[in-house]
Protein backbone atom coordinates (compact mmCIF):
# COMPACT_ATOMS: atom_id res chain seq x y z
CA UNK A 1 0.00 0.00 0.00
CA UNK A 2 1.59 3.29 -0.45
CA UNK A 3 1.94 6.21 2.00
CA UNK A 4 -0.75 8.48 0.45
CA UNK A 5 -3.04 5.48 0.76
CA UNK A 6 -2.77 4.83 4.19
CA UNK A 7 -2.83 8.61 4.87
CA UNK A 8 -6.46 8.93 3.48
CA UNK A 9 -7.88 5.63 5.17
CA UNK A 10 -6.69 6.68 8.16
CA UNK A 11 -8.05 10.05 7.48
CA UNK A 12 -11.37 8.63 6.99
CA UNK A 13 -11.03 6.15 9.71
CA UNK A 14 -10.54 9.14 12.10
CA UNK A 15 -13.78 11.03 10.41
CA UNK A 16 -15.89 8.30 11.47
CA UNK A 17 -14.57 7.45 14.56
CA UNK A 18 -15.22 11.11 15.13
CA UNK A 19 -18.59 10.72 13.77
CA UNK A 20 -19.51 7.84 16.28
CA UNK A 21 -17.97 10.37 19.17
CA UNK A 22 -21.23 10.38 20.25
CA UNK A 23 -23.46 8.28 22.17
CA UNK A 24 -26.78 9.64 21.02
CA UNK A 25 -24.90 9.05 17.33
CA UNK A 26 -24.24 5.30 18.40
CA UNK A 27 -27.79 5.03 19.24
CA UNK A 28 -29.30 5.75 16.09
CA UNK A 29 -26.67 3.48 14.37
CA UNK A 30 -27.73 0.90 16.69
CA UNK A 31 -31.77 1.50 15.86
CA UNK A 32 -31.33 2.00 12.30
CA UNK A 33 -29.15 -1.31 12.13
CA UNK A 34 -32.42 -3.17 13.70
CA UNK A 35 -34.99 -1.26 11.56
CA UNK A 36 -33.50 -0.73 8.11
CA UNK A 37 -35.65 1.98 6.22
CA UNK A 38 -37.01 3.88 9.19
CA UNK A 39 -37.38 7.57 9.06
CA UNK A 40 -36.34 10.19 11.25
CA UNK A 41 -39.23 10.71 13.53
CA UNK A 42 -39.49 6.97 14.20
CA UNK A 43 -35.60 7.53 15.35
CA UNK A 44 -36.44 10.35 17.31
CA UNK A 45 -39.16 8.76 19.21
CA UNK A 46 -37.32 5.71 20.01
CA UNK A 47 -33.78 7.46 21.30
CA UNK A 48 -32.96 6.69 24.99
CA UNK A 49 -35.04 9.64 27.24
CA UNK A 50 -31.72 11.37 28.44
CA UNK A 51 -30.77 11.70 24.75
CA UNK A 52 -31.84 15.17 22.98
CA UNK A 53 -35.66 14.85 21.33
CA UNK A 54 -35.41 18.37 19.20
CA UNK A 55 -35.32 17.79 15.52
CA UNK A 56 -33.36 19.81 14.58
CA UNK A 57 -30.21 17.80 17.07
CA UNK A 58 -31.57 14.65 15.29
CA UNK A 59 -31.30 16.31 11.98
CA UNK A 60 -27.29 17.42 13.14
CA UNK A 61 -26.28 14.04 14.17
CA UNK A 62 -27.84 11.93 11.08
CA UNK A 63 -25.92 14.54 8.19
CA UNK A 64 -22.69 13.51 10.82
CA UNK A 65 -23.31 9.89 10.16
CA UNK A 66 -24.55 10.75 6.36
CA UNK A 67 -21.21 12.83 5.88
CA UNK A 68 -19.34 10.10 7.43
CA UNK A 69 -20.90 7.62 4.77
CA UNK A 70 -21.89 5.45 7.85
CA UNK A 71 -25.83 5.96 6.65
CA UNK A 72 -27.63 6.62 3.76
CA UNK A 73 -30.71 8.25 3.20
CA UNK A 74 -33.46 8.09 0.67
CA UNK A 75 -36.24 10.25 0.07
CA UNK A 76 -39.66 9.13 0.45
CA UNK A 77 -41.96 11.60 -0.56
CA UNK A 78 -41.90 14.14 2.64
CA UNK A 79 -39.93 11.78 4.65
CA UNK A 80 -36.53 10.38 4.19
CA UNK A 81 -35.49 6.34 5.19
CA UNK A 82 -32.57 5.58 6.59
CA UNK A 83 -30.05 2.71 6.23
CA UNK A 84 -26.91 1.80 7.56
CA UNK A 85 -24.36 1.44 4.92
CA UNK A 86 -23.33 -1.87 5.30
CA UNK A 87 -20.01 -1.66 2.86
CA UNK A 88 -18.53 1.33 4.68
CA UNK A 89 -19.27 -0.38 8.03
CA UNK A 90 -17.64 -3.54 7.05
CA UNK A 91 -14.75 -1.27 5.91
CA UNK A 92 -14.73 0.61 9.30
CA UNK A 93 -14.11 -2.96 10.98
CA UNK A 94 -11.38 -3.67 8.83
CA UNK A 95 -9.51 -0.62 8.89
CA UNK A 96 -9.87 -1.36 12.89
CA UNK A 97 -8.89 -4.67 12.74
CA UNK A 98 -5.85 -4.00 10.86
CA UNK A 99 -4.84 -1.46 13.84
CA UNK A 100 -4.28 -4.79 15.49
Amino acid sequence: MTTARVQRDDRELADVCKALGSWVRVQIMHYVLRHPNCIGNEILLHLPDDAPHAQSTLSQHLRVLRDAGLLEAEGDGPAVCYRVNRERLAWVQQQLADLQ
